[in-house]
């Protein structure tokens, strides 16, 4: 059965549907008509209260603040519809300045906008209730001065009755801040900071007196510093906190900081007067990175540990108390276990590091304790303990033992003066003191130095230094200041020692050239060299004048040496005393064989005015002559030389001179006296004795031999004077004295006593020298030798034959009287006159080998250019 819809029935639905929609749209209607209506009421009651609201909040905020404020009033607006529900008063370009009484005041506020919030009912009934804040773009400095005075305490609150009546109140529920610079000094305390606040927000009832608030705070901490010590450096912070306030009391709970990557959980409380009044903190950190924490190590000791990476668990726990009145304290425990430090430039590890740490801080007082340290470097143990107490002046307290390859300590903390280290420590120790102290002198009373070590097969190189040093075995131990060493075996460069005594600073000087190095005790040593030991030349100086003895060097010793060597000196069995202090050094009794023979000397050596003073006596027996001019240099002078020179010497030498610190010497300090003895002796190719070749045969003169000669040679002023000396011989005597200088120009006296073969050589030339003195059939001719060795003038010496007749003529009164005295029994108190004693010497005159010995010289032809006089 099929059922039909009536046309009623069929046409119901549209007309349900056109109501519906014309409903809506009058709902819509009226919705836009309401807000519009809002809108215009809104603009309407800005444009009718705006200078009002203006007027009376600025009234109001003046009669409350206590301080200056600066801004124009074409830059406080009221706006409506962009806070909307709420009503906001707002500042741009706000300056505020310190709130303090000063002629010159610095700024405590600027701020680019400052909006003040409360409710639109406010506008009816004239009282502005101020529920938020916000601030945008700003700066703030706050500040305690020394006297306790703060520069942010700007708002007077005032208790009258007329309080009721104000139409300016705040019932703070929110404070928003938006890329605000602020910064904070405390002087009581020492204390100052810089932070970036990116984004901060606290919300609460806080014209409540007992209220909740959350805390959300991003920034970036600057710096921040402590007793003048830096602690955090360009660190990104977050906090997140709840806190249930009770009037000035704060109760932390479940607050939540993150610090370069490290999250730490806060409890605890603090009150807020005026200023922070109390604090008390407690805090976790269960998981931390060894790198972050340790970058938040005070900047003076993290800069020592930049081109390091650490890895590994790390823990950390503490408080933090802080009182107006008393100060801050932190104490501070933490641990790292399985750790692994590396140095990066190296690419050497510490591994398996564990430590037990403690840091306690407070306003007077700063502690650092590292206890139970255990690592290994490569296959080396380290063990210790290690403090560090008042981080603005450390004082250091450091006990370990270690088995030690020097060669990874260096590769894992390199020491710049060293270019090269290795060999074998091991090491048992402690040192205290204050760290500015042990680098300035570690052997200072305020310094405790105590270890027992054993050294093997150690090598030490210092930058610009060709040689190194080496350490291949011994004991050394460190009491009250005091190195105590025992057989410690050195080498450097060809020389060896042994070493026993004490040596203060040694270490201190073996990573710093400039500290001290002092040695008591004895030194063994089968070679010096003493050039090994000299200062290397700077490649950076022009002049390589660098000093010989370093000034930092002191020694007292008593030396054996089985050889030693000074440039062209060498010597044997040394035995005395040395002793070096302040760039001098004294020689006492040294007794070594040296020139084939023996020597007995004392020496003193100044070299601290960047020269070589030396000042010698000297007693040598049996000393080869021709090694004693070679190893002393000729002493200065080009004249008698090695060359010379052939015989045996026995003689006393007084010696000074200066050298430059290249070792050549200043001819004009040359200062020498010597009494010489020669025996078996030889003189070869003297020019000065050359010169009389016009009247003996050349050949005769080259080559003199003699079996003694004893003089008294000085020497000053570039000058040698030869006091009158006799050189016999039977066919050629003479006796010489005279003025010799450096530059060779010369001034004898010669006596020469001539034999029968030599009058028949020049029996026709014997007035040349004038009158002829007979003595004992001889005959004698006065000579005057003048000019340079290569150009002499020989001359007759009146005022030698003067003297010669003077001395001949008491020599002869003398004999009269000896003559009397025997024969008479005359002059028997005359204490001058004495027995003539005999004295038999053999001489002889080398002939040339083209010069027969019986045959007599035949005298040679004069020249005219040969007669000088």
């Amino acid at each position: 059965m099929c059922k039909f819809k009536t046309v009623e029935e069929n046409t119901s639905i549209p007309k349900v549907r056109s109501s519906f929609f014309k409903k809506i749209l009058k709902s819509l209607l009226w919705l836009f008509l309401i807000i519009l209506l809002l809108a215009g009421s809104l603009l309407t009651l800005l444009f009718v209260y705006e200078d009002e609201v203006k007027a009376e909040i600025v009234k109001e905020l003046n009669r409350h603040l206590n301080a200056e404020v600066k801004i124009d009033s074409k830059n406080i607006d009221l706006t409506i519809l962009k806070t909307f529900p709420d009503c906001s008063i707002e500042f741009k370009e706000v300056l505020m300045y310190e709130a303090l009484k000063l002629k010159q005041r610095d700024t405590l506020l600027y701020a680019e906008r400052l909006n003040l919030f409360f409710n639109i009912e406010d506008l009816w009934n004239k009282k502005y209730i101020i529920e938020k804040i916000k601030l945008k773009d700003a700066v703030v400095k706050l500040r305690i001065l020394r006297d306790g005075q703060n520069n942010f305490s700007f708002w007077k609150s005032d208790t009258t009755s007329a309080q009721s009546k104000d139409s300016l109140d705040f019932h703070l529920k929110l404070i928003t801040i938006e890329n605000c610079r602020l910064s904070y000094k405390d002087k009581l305390s020492d204390f100052k900071t810089q932070v970036q606040l990116d984004q901060v927000k606290f919300k609460g009832h806080f014209g409540d007196s007992n209220f909740e608030m959350e805390t959300q705070i991003k920034g970036l901490i600057h710096d921040l510093t402590i007793d003048k010590v830096g602690y955090l450096k360009e660190k990104q912070c977050e906090l997140s906190l709840s806190l249930d306030v009770n009037e000035n009391n704060y109760q932390l709970k479940n607050a939540k900081i993150k610090l370069s990557k490290m999250l730490f959980v806060l409890n605890g409380s603090f009150d807020v007067g005026e200023q922070l009044e109390r604090m008390s903190l407690t805090y976790k950190a269960p998981e931390l990175e060894i790198g972050s924490f340790l970058s938040l190590l005070p900047l003076e000791f993290k800069k020592h540990i930049n081109d390091y990476e650490s890895k590994g668990n790390f823990y950390a726990e503490g408080n933090l108390r802080y009182s107006l009145k008393n100060g801050y304290s932190s104490i501070n425990d933490f641990g790292i276990t399985g750790g692994k430090i590396t140095y990066n430039p190296g690419a050497t590890s510490a591994e398996n590091v564990n430590i037990i740490g403690h840091l306690e801080l407070t306003d007077k007082t700063s502690l650092l304790q590292l206890k139970d340290i255990h690592l290994n470097l490569n296959s080396d143990e380290i063990k210790g303990n290690c403090s560090i107490s008042n981080f603005s002046d450390p004082e250091l307290s450091i006990t370990t033992s270690a088995v030690l390859n020097l060669e990874n300590l260096q590769s894992f903390w390199p020491i710049d003066t060293v270019s090269h280290l290795k060999g074998g420590l091991q090491v048992v120790g402690e040192l205290k003191g204050l760290l500015r102290n042990i680098k300035s002198n570690a052997l200072s009373e305020n310094v405790i130095v105590n270890f027992d070590a054993k050294l093997s097969n150690i090598e030490v190189q210092f930058k610009q230094d060709e040689k190194n040093y080496k350490a291949e075995s011994g004991s050394i131990n460190v009491r009250e200041r005091e190195v105590l060493v025992n057989e410690l075996k050195l080498k450097r460069g060809q020389s060896d020692m042994i070493v026993s005594g004490k040596i203060p600073g040694l270490f201190k000087y073996l990573l710093d050239r400039t500290s001290p190095l002092t040695i008591i005790g004895s030194l063994k040593s089968d070679y010096i060299l003493l050039e090994d030991f000299m200062m290397p030349a700077s490649k950076s100086s022009a002049s390589n004048d660098n000093d010989l003895i370093p000034e930092n060097v002191t020694f007292n010793l008593e030396a054996t040496i089985s050889k030693f060597n000074l440039g062209k000196f060498e010597a044997k069995s040394l035995m005395g005393e040395i002793e070096i202090r302040n760039q001098k050094m004294v020689v006492s009794d040294m007794r070594f064989t040296t020139m084939q023979g023996e020597a007995v000397f004392q020496a003193y050596v100044d070299n601290s005015r960047k020269k070589l003073e030396v000042v010698l006596q000297s007693r040598l027996t049996n000393i080869n002559i021709t090694d004693l001019f070679s190893q002393m240099n000729n002493f200065g002078q080009s004249t008698l030389t090695e060359s010379n020179l052939r015989g045996v010497g026995t003689a006393t030498i007084d010696f000074s001179g200066i050298w430059n610190n290249r070792l050549e010497i200043d001819s004009r300090s040359i200062q020498a006296l010597g009494n010489i003895r020669i025996t078996g002796g030889e003189l070869l190719d003297f020019k000065p004795l050359l010169s009389l070749s016009k009247f003996v045969d050349v050949n005769d003169l080259k080559r003199i031999k003699f079996s003694s000669m004893q003089s008294n040679i000085e020497i000053n002023n570039q000058t040698i004077t030869i006091p009158k000396t006799a050189i016999k011989n039977s066919a050629l005597n003479l006796d010489l004295s005279g003025t010799h200088t450096f530059d060779n120009e010369i001034n004898y006296h010669i006596q020469l006593l001539i034999s029968e073969l030599l009058a028949k050589k020049r029996q026709k030339k014997d007035d040349e020298f004038g009158p002829i003195e007979k003595e004992n059939n001889k005959r004698s001719a006065f000579i005057s030798m003048t000019g340079t060795v290569d150009n002499p003038i020989i001359k007759y010496d009146r005022e030698g034959l003067k003297e010669k007749i003077r001395s001949d003529l008491k020599q002869e009164k003398q004999s009269i009287k000896e003559l009397l005295k025997e024969e008479f029994g005359l002059f028997k108190k005359d204490t001058t006159v004495q027995k003539p004693k005999r004295e038999e010497t053999n001489f002889q005159l080398e002939k040339s080998n083209n010069t027969p010995v019986n045959k007599p010289l035949e005298p040679k032809k004069k020249k005219e250019e040969d007669e000088d006089f």
